[in-house]
């Protein structure tokens, strides 16, 4: 059975986006598929998975919308090998308001058409949400079995955001996802060989120790180039340092994954 990760933080700007499709490449070179799920309107991993040669007639839209539509009628292959993708569009942006009238049954949509059939499918499925705590993030939560909150080296702000995912995901356990599990922080954007680099690790580490990634992804120009030619880093930038930091993080997560509680 595959295993539902939400990438989650109340901040913009934390790179969710690049990693939440950076690592679902990076895991499927070591064989398996990976699932990424857009819930976030400005459909930036959708873009980036599709580039402009691929189309789909269905979306996260239609799932939420039509009663009958099950998942696997909106998911479609990437342009990278063995990553498929649930698209969004622009317009599930209006939906937010109309399907936060009917709560908490509105939040179970997503998990209940994606969860059954994408464990089943692939070894890896990755929600991408919105820089907010809004309807598509909480739903995304309802439907994960873990959460990863990215956090921007040098942002107070990515850290308060953090905090308020982590308060999030207890009343989400309380309410109606009780397998939800706080999985890690991930440091992103950081420059080591800076003082003010290596001092926020420092202080991560005192206060979430055993609750953050060995791996830390890189401040690098190289993300900004992929994302430029709708590419993850293990297009032309395989070789980079960049790259190497998410096979990384790919290795240490199965690793994390594989290993009982």
């Amino acid at each position: 059975m595959g295993t539902i990760i939400t990438i989650a933080n109340n901040k913009g700007g934390v790179g969710k986006t690049t990693l939440t499709c950076n690592l679902a490449h990076a895991l499927t070179l070591k064989g398996g598929r990976a699932l990424v799920v857009d819930t976030d309107s400005q459909c930036n991993s959708t873009s980036l998975l599709t580039g402009n040669g691929i189309t789909f007639q269905n979306s996260l839209y239609d799932i939420l919308t039509s009663r009958d539509l099950v998942a696997q009628k909106a998911i479609v292959e990437s342009k990278i090998k063995k990553v498929d993708i649930l698209p969004n569009i622009s317009d599930t942006a209006v939906l937010e308001y109309d399907l936060s009238q009917n709560l908490p049954d509105n939040y179970s949509i997503l998990r209940s058409k994606l969860r059954d059939y994408s464990k089943k499918t692939y070894q890896y499925i990755l929600i991408d949400t919105p820089p907010n705590l809004g309807f598509f993030s909480l739903s995304s939560l309802f439907a994960a079995d873990f959460c990863i909150v990215p956090i921007s080296a040098g942002s107070a702000y990515s850290i308060e955001g953090l905090l308020r995912v982590l308060t999030v995901i207890e009343k989400i356990q309380e309410d109606g996802n009780p397998d939800l599990r706080f999985l890690r922080l991930l440091v992103n954007n950081i420059d080591r060989r800076t003082a003010m680099g290596r001092l926020i690790v420092s202080e991560l580490e005192d206060n979430f120790r055993g609750k953050m990634f060995e791996t830390h992804i890189p401040r690098s120009t190289v993300f900004e180039q992929a994302e430029y030619t709708k590419a993850t880093v293990f297009g032309s930038h395989s070789a980079t340092y960049g790259a190497k930091a998410y096979r990384e993080l790919a290795a240490e997560l199965r690793l994390i994954l594989e290993s009982p509680e």
